[in-house]
């Protein structure tokens, strides 16, 4: 094993680190190493041999195992026997918290202890040798913010430094043997666990196969998986199966909603019941999980949380308890980690190595700031289970993005000119420099390619000045000044990362003094990021009910050419929903207002040939709303609801809960929106649904230039920016309506532009389109359906 991963296991102690940005990148890192090695070698002269980046290994055994052993230090000195370690932060050595400055400590008595064993090569294989010689260490802490380097010397006796590795080696052996026999238990009863219903629906062993052999030989796979066929369990079964064949060590699944986590863990619960003994846990969000957020604990005066106070002392003991509950459910965790005065989120990262499960959200894994220290290292045992992965696409544009505002610098250089004057003037130089890029120019906005170095460099001094006085001032623990300083951290690692991929967004708003600038840095396609992080899976599976066109998803997720793809068929009767183009009505932007009479008269006469919940599903809140308006007031006894423009989760919920209630009510909602995805409306909560255009993104400037980035590329640049997307829309709002083999209704795509050949082409096969002529005859067909339900 390694010595950091000893380190991180055994050797921690005392509090948490505060959050925040402690250290540079990681090119800032390499660069400040390299220039204090060479000033070593400069100092050493030719006749010392110095050895920088020096790997040492030993081989030690402890209560039986054998285990090798093995890091790279920074530099090597066998001369003098002096190692040396090599830290850069952006701040202070002496603003360094001391748990994080222990384990760099602990990490060097290790490689101490690997140099000493390493030397007495007569009797390498036992752990406590040990002579009455010393070693010196020497931990060195850069400050990229100033320059400065702090050098601290230890002389260590071989003795202190068997004693150090031997207490580590023994905890971290104990662990494993419970580990251990967590997961023999775990092999055999997923090794004999049958399928938890009486039998596969159609489609759903081809796609546990599919996901299986993925597993089992390493492969990239998409797969399209229509509503009904239970993608969930489909994908979480097979990868239970190659963790019992040890194909693999550990499931990632991944999910875009807070209801597809739920739905994973309730499909682990549900094997557990059937005797399935695993490990497995959800990452939940920080916030929605933190008891000082939700008013159980409170900071005391210098902002400390007390659940990070002595965090490592108590971590051992609730660790041990948490590996023999099984599937974690939140209540337990909860429970449990307030029970041992625990931060909820940082135990649940303590436990992410260990787990055979792991139910999460996509940005702890793609996204370069929030992505955790589990998913960042070699992962070529686990498999990557990407559910609902046409998300995936948004969001990773939007990981790899970032925008800063000069007016809420502004108001936070306002806020503290008297109490923090440095960092004020500072804010007030990124202001003006802000301002500078927008030329002082009226309201506007304007298109550049790359990015001023200058900016981020600025940037980077502000993140370090803000670092070492959060939660140290009233002013600079508030809210805004928290926002802001997440805003900048952002803003400085995507200026980093920025590339081919990215163009500049600047935006101006306002006039004169009070102008604000928006600097937008907006990634266009996060596709050869996304490919890095697929390397350090053994394998990975991306599977929605939207996956069409394939050529489309697979290029902009960043999936290899070689990725293998099914295609399944609904496992439902195609005739329980009657799905019909409605083609005589334009709701292009331009034919919107004329469209209006002819579209309500559609929407009234289409919802009276059978009482219940409908939907009809709208590209914009303008025409949302002009839509309701007409419709209330010519038919004012027709109850109607509308999803408003900033309605609350609170809201939306006491919207969905009235559809249980019996009646006959129509529901005017957005694509893309809250009800057009990710929601069951199982049974009768709904029999219709009425979309209305094409799904189409709105034309803005970040959407022209994704289109400009594709076409660059040798692709259809409308149809990768717009039609595709757009029609992902549509097949996700269909997709609300059939959810079992109960449920009933009818679908109407309203458009034009449905009748092109190339949505021809996109339309699932297992659909029963019908292509009416007009309304009569569309009404005649909708009553022939219903008269047979």
């Amino acid at each position: 094993m390694s010595v950091t991963a000893l380190t991180n296991f055994a050797c921690r102690q005392g509090d948490l680190a505060p959050e925040g940005v402690i250290g540079p990148s990681a090119k800032e890192g390499i660069k400040a190493h390299q220039r204090y090695q060479k000033n070593l070698l400069d100092e050493c002269g030719e006749d010392v041999v110095l050895e920088v980046e020096s790997t040492l290994a030993c081989n030690c055994i402890i209560s039986g195992r054998q285990i090798r052993l093995s890091g790279r230090v920074d530099w090597v000195n066998r001369a003098t026997d002096q190692l040396g370690e090599i830290k850069t932060t952006l701040v202070p050595s002496e603003h360094v918290p001391e748990s994080q400055k222990a384990l760099q400590w602990a990490q060097l008595y290790l490689y101490g202890y690997i140099y000493h064993q390493h030397n007495l090569t007569d009797n390498a294989d036992n752990a406590d040798n040990a002579d009455d010689s010393t070693i010196e260490l020497k931990l060195v802490h850069i400050n990229l913010t100033d320059g400065k380097n702090n050098v601290e010397t230890r002389l260590v006796s071989t003795s202190e430094l068997v004693s150090h590795a031997l207490t580590a080696l023994r905890a971290y052996i104990q662990w494993i043997v419970m580990v251990e026999h967590c997961r023999d238990r775990m092999v055999k009863s997923a090794g004999s666990l049958s399928f938890p219903f009486d039998q596969f629906r159609d489609g759903q062993r081809d796609m546990a196969a599919a996901v299986f052999r993925a597993c089992r030989d390493a492969e990239y796979l998409m797969c399209e998986a229509p509503t009904g066929i239970g993608k969930t369990i489909s994908a979480l079964y097979p990868g239970i199966k190659s963790l019992a064949e040890r194909s693999i060590d550990q499931i990632a699944y991944l999910t875009a909603k807070v209801a597809g986590r739920l739905s994973a863990m309730r499909a682990l619960t549900q094997l557990q019941e059937q005797g399935l003994a695993i490990n497995a846990i959800e990452i939940r969000a920080k916030q929605s999980s933190c008891f000082c957020a939700n008013g159980q604990c409170q900071r005391d005066e210098q902002g400390r949380c007390p659940m990070t106070l002595g965090f490592y002392d108590r971590l051992p003991a609730a660790r041990d308890e948490l590996i023999q509950i099984g599937v974690i459910s939140n209540d337990d965790f909860e429970h449990l980690a307030w029970n041992y005065q625990l931060c909820p989120f940082e135990l649940t990262q303590q436990l992410l190595p260990w787990m055979h499960v792991i139910i999460a959200d996509y940005n702890y894994v793609f996204d370069p700031l929030v992505r955790l220290a589990h998913f960042s290292v070699d992962n070529k045992q686990t498999a990557l289970l990407v559910d609902e992965s046409h998300n995936l696409l948004d969001r990773s544009r939007h990981m790899y993005s970032a925008e800063l505002s000069s007016a809420q610098c502004q108001d936070m250089a306002d806020a503290c000119w008297q109490s923090h004057p440095l960092i004020a003037s500072h804010l007030t130089r990124l202001i003006s420099d802000l301002h500078k890029l927008a030329d002082y120019s009226a309201e506007g906005e304007r298109v550049q390619e790359g990015l001023d170095s200058l900016l981020p460099n600025q940037v980077s001094t502000i993140v370090s000045m803000l670092f070492e006085q959060l939660n140290k001032s009233n002013v600079l623990s508030s809210e805004a000044a928290v926002t802001l300083f997440r805003a900048l951290c952002r803003f400085m690692v995507i200026a980093d990362l920025y590339g081919d991929h990215h163009r500049s967004i600047i935006k101006s708003v306002g006039k004169g003094q009070h102008i604000d600038v928006k600097v937008h840095l907006v990634c266009l396609d996060a596709s050869s990021a996304l490919t890095a992080q697929y390397r350090s899976y053994r394998s990975v599976v991306l599977f929605s009910a939207t996956m069409r066109p394939g050529v489309f998803y697979r290029d902009t997720l960043g999936l290899p050419a070689e990725t293998k793809r099914i295609q399944l068929n609904s496992p439902f009767d195609s005739d329980s929903a009657y799905q019909a183009i409605v083609s005589w009505i334009d709701t292009r932007y331009h034919h919107r207002q004329a469209s209006l009479p002819a579209l309500i008269d559609l929407i009234k006469s289409t919802t009276s040939h059978k009482l219940g919940n409908y939907l009809v599903f709208f590209p914009s809140y303008a025409y949302l709303e002009q839509a309701h308006k007409l419709f209330s007031d010519r038919y004012a006894e027709i109850e109607t609801w509308l999803q408003g423009r900033n309605q609350s989760k609170s809201e939306q919920r006491a919207l969905l809960s009235h559809l249980q209630k019996p009646g006959h009510r129509l529901g005017f909602a957005i694509q893309g929106g809250v009800f057009g995805e990710g929601i069951d409306y199982v049974g009768d909560l709904l029999i219709g649904v009425i979309i209305v255009g094409t799904g189409l993104p709105g034309i803005d400037t970040r959407t022209e230039l994704i289109a400009e980035h594709y076409q660059g590329m040798g692709h259809d640049g409308f149809d990768f920016a717009y039609r595709f997307p757009g029609f992902t829309r549509v097949l996700q709002t269909v997709g609300r309506l059939i959810r079992d083999e109960e449920d009933e209704g009818i679908v109407l795509l309203v458009d034009t532009r449905f009748r092109q050949s190339v949505y021809r082409q996109l339309y699932p096969p297992h659909w029963k389109l019908r292509w009416p002529e007009g309304t009569a005859t569309l009404n005649d067909e909708i009553a022939e359906f219903w008269s047979k339900r």
